[in-house]
Order: structure tokens, then C-alpha cells, then sequence
């Protein structure tokens, strides 16, 4: 049996280091800003920041092509590893049908798993996997764990306003509700994805009650396995809701990741958002 090793894209929001420790490779999405597109492994946070308030077009993304998953999928495949690849959800990404395309030319040598989630609600799944696969674990089982893995996962985000996650259309479906609840209650909408699928679940009028209803919303999904807090830039209470979330779960702080989110995630999501992620047990 071969050894078997992670492939994920960029949208995962795992720190690099933590990438590295676990032997995860990692491709990147696409970022564009009208006509310019850069590879998100490019772009550094405080770059993505700068070209979004400075730009007249708004940032957006675009999946790797099938050549670079190919490439990634090569290396390991040569190197005599197995390879199970974690992507952005299908429904919202063009990820997954690139690493799809890519993965057919390897046949069984390479498994593609939709997370039906994004940021580190898709990145708590990957290192999950990454673990099982350093212990050696088979592509088989690390597959069907990862399928287990996406319908227990949630990520439950706030937004500081909806103006970007509006041009980017990835939720057009149920953009017109919570638009309408916004603006008629002047509230911020609470939105949850759990396989693949966008909800409104809850509002919030300030940063606090926010933090309130995310602490909220993780009680009822209890008991968890894994948890992990999200945010963008100008959100400075992320911290402060790991904390919370916890000891409201019963864990370390140490076990909580907390991190400021990719242009992935940022360029649809826009400023000042928080969220949590979680993988219930």
C-alpha cells in the first residue's frame, strides 16, 4: 500500500507552517482584479488589502487550472504516494471540477473529495485528513473519512456588509432574503454553509451580539471535534471568540486556529467578517 498524501487548494486558509507540518501541498486559487489575475500564493494579505480600497474593479476569484492541479498531482504520484485532493465546494468553485479533470489521468492513484465548505470550516477537514494520512492510512479510508468529515462541518460567518458578497454571486439564490432582512432591519445577517449549501440562520446589530449569536449557534451544535475561528481585515475580536467557543467546548485555546482569511475567502466576504468553523463529533 502507498503512502498517501494531501492535496488542497488555497481556499482551506491553512497557515503555511501548519501546511508544512502536516505535508500538505497546497494550490492556488486565483485572484482577480479586472483584468489582472494573480496567484493567490502571490498576494499577500496586506497587497490583497491595498489593490481592493485602491482599485476601481472589485476583487474576484478564479479556480487553478486542471495543469496545475496535474502538476501537483505528478510530483506526488512520482515520488510513489497516493494522493487524496480536498477542494472548495463544487456548487460555488470551479475547484473541484479542475482537480476532477486533473485526477482522471492518474485513475485511482488520485481521489478528488468535495468539503461543501470554504476557509478553515474546509481547512479544519484537510488537516483532519492530513492527519489520518500521515498515520498511514489508505486513500480509500482517508476518502470516505473526508465524505464523513463534510456533512458534520459547519462555518458560520458574520458580515460587516453585503456589498461584496453581491458582485461576487455566490449566493445568488438567497442573496434577495437577506439583502431584504439587512436593510429592513439594519441588522448584519448571520449566514451559515453546511455541504455546500448557504442558509441565513440569524442577525446581529453590533460586533458583540455577533460574537453572542456565533457562541450561540456553536452551543447547539455540541459536542464538537474540532473548532476554528475566521476573520478579515479591521475584525479585531476574532481572538476573543476562540476564546469563547473554547471553553464553550471544553478545549485549549491551543487547540482553536485562529487566522485572518485568504483573498479566497476575503474577496467575497469583504472587511470586518468573523467566523467560526466546526466539525461536529
Amino acid at each position: 500500500m502507498n503512502s498517501v498524501r494531501i492535496v488542497a487548494d488555497s481556499g482551506c486558509d491553512l497557515p503555511p507552517g501548519l501546511a508544512q507540518e502536516y505535508d500538505i501541498t497546497i494550490v492556488p486559487v486565483f485572484v482577480r482584479f479586472g483584468q489582472e489575475s494573480i496567484s493567490s500564493d502571490e498576494l499577500t494579505s496586506d497587497e490583497f488589502w491595498r489593490r481592493a480600497a485602491n482599485g476601481a474593479q472589485a476583487p474576484g476569484t478564479s479556480a487553478p487550472a486542471p495543469g496545475t492541479f496535474y502538476g501537483a498531482f505528478q510530483k506526488l504520484v512520482d515520488a510513489g504516494h497516493d494522493v487524496v485532493c480536498l477542494t472548495l465546494p463544487s456548487k460555488h468553485s470551479g475547484t473541484y471540477n479542475a482537480a476532477w479533470l486533473a485526477a482522471k489521468e492518474f485513475g485511482e492513484r488520485v481521489r478528488v473529495v468535495d468539503t461543501g465548505s470554504f476557509s478553515l470550516g474546509m481547512g479544519l477537514q484537510v488537516l483532519a485528513a492530513a492527519k489520518e494520512a500521515l498515520a498511514g492510512r489508505s486513500a480509500e479510508f482517508i476518502q470516505r473519512a473526508a465524505e464523513n468529515l463534510r456533512t458534520r462541518t459547519s462555518i458560520i460567518f458574520v458580515l460587516d456588509t453585503l456589498e461584496w458578497v453581491r458582485r461576487g454571486g455566490r449566493i445568488d439564490r438567497i442573496i434577495p432574503i437577506v439583502d431584504q432582512v439587512a436593510r429592513t432591519l439594519r441588522v448584519k445577517p448571520i449566514l451559515e454553509m453546511r455541504n455546500g449549501e448557504f442558509r441565513l440562520i440569524s442577525v446581529a446589530r453590533s460586533t458583540s451580539s455577533a460574537i453572542q449569536r456565533l457562541e450561540d449557534e456553536i452551543r447547539e451544535r455540541l459536542p464538537v471535534e474540532a473548532l476554528a475561528a475566521a476573520y478579515t481585515r479591521g475584525c479585531e475580536v476574532a481572538a476573543e471568540l476562540a476564546n469563547r467557543v473554547a471553553t464553550l467546548a471544553g478545549k485549549p485555546n491551543s487547540e482553536v486556529i485562529v487566522v485572518e482569511v485568504g483573498p479566497a475567502f476575503a474577496a467575497h466576504a469583504g472587511p470586518k467578517a468573523l467566523g467560526a468553523a466546526v466539525i461536529r463529533s
